[in-house]
């Protein structure tokens, strides 16, 4: 049978049992007729097949109690011994900006909608107008996914909000994600294993992580007593014994509450990006109040332009497709993963290397012929995207253009 050594699970293909029943019968009588149309040849053929088969069976349940092998419901069942679940999905999210008069209320759970392609979207604090007849008002979308909204279409208001003349989205909506693949699953299990520990940076990551719509998380620890770049210790100059948290996605009073379970006292916590400050109040002491202060990552949009010699074999919605799995590669729900190559994504102050985005494309048109990448650009620059490390790359339809030729 397979055998387990310290390098792992020593698997048997089926030329591998063959050849050993083979020789075994071989040893006994060196005449012995094995040829594939005899009776013993196929029964060494039928019992190669068999062993090989039960091998199979007997890796997948050894890699099933493994987190970095596991895959699917096995995964699930690991990754709920430590408290961590899959996610079924994560909303979009933009911030709207309603006008009206001073003092009106937009209360929670008040819908909007897109008249461009009827997507709904749900305010998910209560905000008033402000002095100036106009509030900012983040919401997220009613379903989970990479909904699209671009600037100026979420203008109807389901909700009749007394006070409120208009509502209008000036940027771009950042993507949600959809049900949570299998390696973003394994980083998160990883990640929130640290939730109950001490050490303050890894529950932090632990906690944010496993908040509702959360997608990335990213903490910054400076433990010098100065704010001076030290490449090692400080790198981006943050101030003295700070913690500076980046959150994309999540509600900001659920985040707020979770950074206040695990932040440590007499920590200043640092805003940066688009900062975001909440009061927060002790569920255990009601006298207590605490503001917290965090960021979200300041969002770059990439343009990517791409020129696809076609050979004939693809299909019309070619484009559709190639625009699908660029956006699903950088959220890190990608099946290429499985292949090698990069599974989770783009986070936090990560770059984009030029080179990974042939993946996805080659991905989608690998499956039909022989046609190829014959251009790609980020930004207009056939170079690395640079980012820095309180940005987050966004990926908009929008912004992908594909070109055949």
């Amino acid at each position: 049978m397979a055998e387990l050594t310290p390098a792992g699970y020593k698997l048997k293909n089926q030329n591998d049992w063959f050849d050993q029943e083979r020789n075994l019968y071989l040893s006994i009588d060196t005449e012995w007729i094995l040829d594939p149309s005899s009776p013993d040849g196929l029964k060494v053929a039928h019992d190669a097949e068999i062993f090989s088969a039960l091998d199979e069976v007997l890796y997948r349940a050894w890699a099933s109690k493994d987190p970095a092998k596991a895959v699917g419901i096995d995964l699930d069942t690991i990754s709920a011994i430590t408290g961590t679940f899959r996610k079924p999905g994560t909303p979009s999210n933009v911030d709207l900006t309603f006008t009206g008069v001073p003092g009106s209320a937009i209360l929670s759970e008040s819908v909007v909608e897109s008249v461009d392609t009827g997507q709904r979207w749900i305010v998910d604090q209560t905000f008033t107008v402000g002095p100036g007849g106009t509030v900012v008002v983040p919401v997220r979308s009613q379903l989970t996914g990479p909904i699209q909204a671009e600037p100026g279409t979420i203008t109807r208001m389901v909700t009749t909000i007394a006070g409120v003349s208009a509502v209008t989205n000036i940027n771009p909506a950042t993507p949600g994600t959809e049900k949570e693949a299998d390696s973003s699953l394994r980083i998160r299990r990883r990640l929130e294993v640290g939730q109950p520990g001490s050490n303050q940076v890894d529950s932090l990551y632990g906690v944010l992580s496993g908040t509702a719509g959360v997608r990335r998380v990213k903490v910054y620890e400076n433990p010098t007593a100065s704010a001076a770049v030290d490449p090692d210790l400080n790198p981006h100059g943050l101030p003295p014994h700070s913690v500076t948290i980046l959150v994309d996605g999540g509600i900001a009073t659920d985040l707020a509450m979770s950074i206040y379970l695990k932040k440590n006292p007499g920590v200043l916590l640092h805003g940066d990006g688009t900062v975001i400050r909440e009061w927060v109040t002790s569920p255990t002491i009601a006298t207590h109040q605490q503001l917290i202060t965090f960021g979200r990552p300041i969002y770059v949009d990439v343009a990517v332009s791409i020129g696809i010699k076609n050979d004939g074999s693809l299909p019309d919605d070619v484009d559709a497709q190639i625009k699908d799995a660029i956006i699903s590669f950088a959220a890190g729900e990608s099946p290429s993963g499985v292949d090698g190559f990069k599974t989770t994504g783009f986070d936090i102050g990560e770059s984009v290397p030029i080179s990974t985005m042939y993946t996805p494309i080659n991905q989608v048109i690998g499956k039909y012929g022989n046609s190829y990448v014959t251009s790609l650009t980020l930004d207009g620059a056939a170079a690395n995207k640079h980012i820095a490390y309180n940005q987050l790359s966004r990926w908009l339809r929008a912004k992908i253009t594909v070109a055949m030729s």
